[in-house]
């Protein structure tokens, strides 16, 4: 067994070849808040939805891939995609409101959005980071599994919508937005180890060669918009 705090959760995660357990999961359960429910049943319908489509993904005996950009990826790779749509979602939150699925779920993330960008600004100013948004706050998990469930929400329709063309004219805007606020950083994310090249593609870090291998066409799944 690992040595953890006794504040720290000791939930396995999946097994790994004959049965042998990889690691725990160690998140530090004293910063956890009280579970929040959403009011209105739109929004919790919502994220139920989205909690099942997750758990669909994460069984034992769940698909081997998973939508992202229009193409079938690795569902692991899926999951790199889905961190990285996340945080453009909060770094571009004014261009990504109006993809939220209730406006309640959509103040949730206007507050995570907001806060995140101070943290950023004030370690900055106490020399934690030369500069607001450094790679470890932004892919930093959120407090607040309402708000979690929101971002996430918005990222699975996005990426796992058919049409690629669609894909692409919603998340350029998103990463667009994204680099203005620090290019480095944000083209990093962009290339962070594990995502697709289908979503690498979309956002305009990695060409679409000739010889690139034809991937398997993504038929299933949300409709788009």
């Amino acid at each position: 067994m690992e040595e953890l705090h006794t504040a720290q959760c000791r939930s396995p995660s999946a097994p790994g070849s004959g049965g042998v357990r990889l690691s725990v999961c160690g998140a530090d359960l004293s910063r956890v808040g009280p579970a929040r429910i959403p009011e209105d049943a739109d929004s919790l319908n919502a994220l139920l939805a989205l909690q099942g489509r997750l758990d669909e993904l994460l069984a034992t005996n769940g698909p081997s891939s998973a939508g992202s950009c229009g193409r079938l990826v690795p569902v692991a790779q899926y999951f790199v995609d889905l961190r990285v749509v996340a945080t453009l979602i909060l770094a571009s939150w004014q261009e990504a409101s109006h993809f939220a699925a209730t406006p309640a779920l959509a103040q949730a993330i206007e507050r995570e959005a907001v806060q995140r960008m101070r943290d950023s600004r004030r370690g900055t100013r106490r020399g934690g980071s030369k500069s607001p948004y450094g790679i470890n706050s932004l892919l930093s998990p959120m407090d607040s599994a309402l708000t979690m469930g929101a971002v996430l929400g918005i990222a699975v329709s996005v990426l796992e919508a058919r049409d690629k063309k669609w894909t692409q004219r919603v998340l350029r805007p998103f990463y667009d937005t994204a680099l203005a606020l620090n290019r480095d950083t944000f083209r990093r994310l962009a290339r962070l180890p594990g995502t697709s090249l289908a979503l690498q593609q979309v956002l305009g870090v990695a060409k679409e060669a000739s010889d690139t291998p034809n991937l398997e066409i993504y038929v299933r799944g949300p409709r788009n918009g």
